[in-house]
């Protein structure tokens, strides 16, 4: 049993000292480990005792198997325990940073990539620029490029963090704005009856934020929502196997864009296009939709070392 509990550690790097968290089985052969990280504003504390992980609705997919470690890192910049650099670096040197924590614990070669969001952005970086090499990359919510409208809305949340008043007010600004661009419009034509008590739901997303974190918070916007616009994968680049899971209703990585990165890779074996009213929010909100799509795409795959991830498609 993959329990629910993190054993934090720390690696100092060159662009600054990251914060991961193991999972599972400490010993677990480099093939029987999964690197899952998650979006910008993500902890490495995936799963906790008291169900408030970050991304606790994926804890029942690793749950069952005691061989298996999951690890993940706090992103520097980031609102965990990582390190804020005193400049923005790029996704490339973001990806070196990571990957040298990994050839630290000996996981230049683990079994899988699981990225979600941002995570999903920095797998693809990862391997294209040949810093890892996982058995299997699974890819949720991310793309080899930013789609348009959801760059020009990043540099909307840039331009409220400088025209607004205070710093703090910039920040709850722009997480709101960031807040719709992650829901769809069914969404909130759903849930809310008018649009001042959506933008009061948007506003109270951006109190949150910040109350938490409080100047880590602006680090998001300042640090790692900027390089989503000017990253580019080159999907010809990344040769290991590849599942692809995006959403209907995503405007920061469209149905458009998850296929032209299916028909790039050289070895896709699938991309599942989910419905659901979450938008963005589909890669956390929508796990059960999509759980035996992953479940079934990881056991197949014989790693180069002649042994499967010890995962099971009857589980979850």
């Amino acid at each position: 049993m993959v329990f629910p509990v993190g054993r934090s550690f720390y690696t100092e790097t060159p662009y600054g000292r990251v914060k991961g968290f193991r999972f599972g089985n400490i010993d677990a052969k480099p093939e029987h480990t999964i690197i899952v990280q998650g979006g910008i504003s993500a902890s490495g504390q995936l799963w906790r005792l008291d169900g408030h992980g970050w991304w606790q609705s994926l804890h029942p997919l690793f749950a069952p198997h005691p061989e298996l470690q999951v690890i993940s890192l706090d992103y520097l910049g980031g609102v965990g325990g990582s390190d804020t650099p005193d400049e923005p670096i790029s996704l490339g040197q973001h990806a070196e940073a990571y990957a040298s924590v990994l050839r630290s614990l000996g996981l230049t070669q683990p079994g899988a990539w699981l990225g979600g969001s941002f995570g999903g952005v920095l797998g693809l970086q990862l391997v294209q620029d040949g810093l890892i090499k996982p058995d299997a990359l699974v890819v949720i919510g991310a793309a080899h490029q930013p789609s348009v409208q959801s760059a020009a809305l990043r540099l909307f949340q840039q331009a409220l963090l400088q025209q607004a008043d205070c710093s703090q007010q910039g920040v709850v600004l722009a997480r709101a704005l960031a807040m719709l661009t992650y829901r769809s419009a069914d969404e909130f034509e759903q849930r809310f009856n008018d649009g001042d008590e959506a933008f009061s739901y948007l506003l109270a997303q951006g109190e949150k934020l910040l109350k938490r974190h409080g100047q880590h918070a602006q680090s998001l916007f300042t640090h790692l929502t900027p390089i989503l616009n000017e990253y580019r994968i080159d999907p010809s680049r990344i040769t290991v196997p590849v599942q692809l899971v995006g959403f209907e209703s995503d405007i920061i990585a469209p149905p458009r864009l998850m296929h032209q990165l299916e028909e790039a890779l050289p070895d896709c074996r699938g991309l599942a296009l989910i419905d659901t009213p979450f938008g963005h929010d589909g890669f956390i909100k929508n796990v059960a939709d999509y759980a035996a799509v992953v479940r079934h795409f990881l056991p197949q795959l014989k790693t180069t070392r002649g042994t499967q991830l010890p995962l099971t498609e009857d589980i979850l």
